[in-house]
């Protein structure tokens, strides 16, 4: 029975392939896709400013709260580090996407180089206090956390979409997709420092750049695989850190490479025959 709907399948989108030549790249074609990454930070430089603080943390490691690609958690969608992209073929071979990416870094466990200032008895938890210059402090030792539970980089797209290979009846095609985004950045912190442990707190904190490179493998002219690889700066220069207190906040640029894993489908909406476009 299994073989038998199989065979249907496929005679069905076959079928559908002879009702006129395919093309998923063509102009007026929508797709949308969900996928998941790993991403990889480079060392950065981390202010954290305040009216009794001002320090510098420098050549600090980030790192993603997991090992590899993370998994998928279906009951707090809001937790998972997760791509989504609606995209719309403006000209054949040319697309125009809207991108929300979900990027979660932490400070990874380390030995900081901070300089500046700590205001005497700010630091209750760690015990930071004076003037530093370029000083060697475990983290371990002084309690100190930092990381962004959350970070969406909401970006337009500009893609461009080759062809590598097809079969005659386009039910099986390899796409080259590349492509350069720009967009805002909002950032969900945490921060252990100070008097205590400081709140959640979310806010529009900078902008993103991004350059990506994909594999748009697609079967029955309608579905898709695409494994992509990324990278860009993300700007962030206004990272909230206090909610009673605006003079608190931390700024970065942090460089990061990401591996993601993408599934998608693309459809065009219109009612024309015979035409080099898509139709469920």
């Amino acid at each position: 029975m299994r073989v038998l709907l199989i065979f249907c399948f496929l005679w069905g989108a076959e079928t559908l392939a002879q009702n006129g030549v395919f093309n998923s790249a063509y102009k007026g074609n929508l797709n949308i896709q969900l996928g998941n990454s790993s991403n990889y930070f480079g060392l950065s430089t981390l202010n954290f400013t305040g009216s009794k603080y001002d320090l510098t943390l420098s050549n600090t490691r980030l790192e993603q709260p997991y090992e590899g690609m993370p998994g998928v958690t279906l009951g707090d969608f809001s937790s998972n580090q997760y791509k989504l992209s609606i995209g719309y073929t403006v000209k054949r071979g040319v697309l125009i996407s809207l991108n929300l990416d979900n990027i979660k870094y932490r400070v990874s466990p380390q030995t900081l180089v901070i300089s500046g200032r700590v205001m005497d008895g700010f630091d209750q938890l760690g015990g930071l206090s004076g003037t530093y210059n370029n000083t060697s402090v475990a983290m371990d030792t002084i309690g100190f956390r930092f990381g962004a539970s959350s970070t969406k980089y909401i970006a337009t797209k500009l893609e461009f979409i080759q062809n590598l290979y097809r079969l005659r009846s386009r039910m099986f095609v390899v796409n080259g997709v590349y492509g350069l985004g720009i967009g805002v950045l909002h950032t969900t912190s945490a921060l252990v420092f100070g008097p205590s442990e400081q709140p959640v707190l979310s806010g529009l904190s900078g902008i993103g750049l991004n350059a990506s490179l994909g594999l748009r493998v697609e079967f029955f002219r309608h579905f898709y695989v695409m494994p992509t690889l990324n990278g860009g700066f993300l700007f962030q220069r206004n990272i909230r850190l206090d909610v009673s207190d605006a003079t608190q906040f931390a700024q970065h640029t942090a460089s990061y490479g990401q591996l993601a894993i993408n599934v998608g489908t693309v459809f065009f909406l219109g009612k024309q025959k015979n035409c080099d476009c898509p139709h469920f």
